[in-house]
C-alpha cells in the first residue's frame, strides 16, 4: 500500500498545459497583435492610397479619348479644380489642379501640362505629356 497520496492520475502525468501557461500565452500574443497591428494599418492605408493614385492617373489619361467622344476640345485653365473633376471619375477625397493651361484637341491630341494630385494626405506633380497625355512624374 502506498503512502504518498498524489492528485494526479498515474496515466495523466506529464498532459495538458496549467492555466498560468495558457494565461502567458495570451498575454504574449495580446503584447504582439498590440506592436502589429498598427503597422498593418498604415500598410493598409499606403497600399489604398498607391491604387487609388494610379486610378487618378488612369483617369488623366482618359483625356484624349473624352475629347473625341465630346468632339470638342479640353480647355481648363491654370487652377481650375473644378473643370477637370466635372470630367474624371475621381477617387473620393482627390483633387486635381492645372499648375499650367491644359488643352485637349477634339482628335485626342495633348498639349503638354503640369498637374498636382492631391489625396490621402500626399501631394504630387505629375506631367501630361505630349501627344497622347501619358501621365510622368514631373521633372
Amino acid at each position: 500500500m502506498p503512502i504518498s497520496v498524489s492528485f494526479r492520475a498515474p496515466d495523466s502525468a506529464g498532459q495538458g498545459f496549467t492555466l498560468l501557461e495558457l494565461l502567458i500565452v495570451l498575454a504574449l500574443l495580446a503584447m504582439v497583435t498590440a506592436l502589429v497591428a498598427p503597422r498593418m494599418e498604415r500598410t493598409y492605408q499606403a497600399i489604398a492610397g498607391s491604387g487609388e493614385r494610379d486610378e487618378v492617373h488612369r483617369q488623366l489619361e482618359r483625356l484624349p479619348r473624352i475629347a473625341r467622344s465630346l468632339g470638342r476640345p479640353i480647355s481648363v485653365a491654370e487652377g481650375d479644380v473644378n473643370a477637370l473633376a466635372a470630367r474624371l471619375a475621381l477617387p473620393e477625397g482627390w483633387v486635381v489642379t492645372p499648375l499650367e493651361p491644359l488643352r485637349v484637341e477634339t482628335n485626342g491630341l495633348c498639349r503638354g501640362s503640369v498637374l498636382r494630385v492631391q489625396g490621402r494626405g500626399t501631394s504630387e506633380d505629375v506631367e501630361l505629356r505630349a501627344p497622347a497625355c501619358g501621365v510622368a512624374r514631373a521633372p
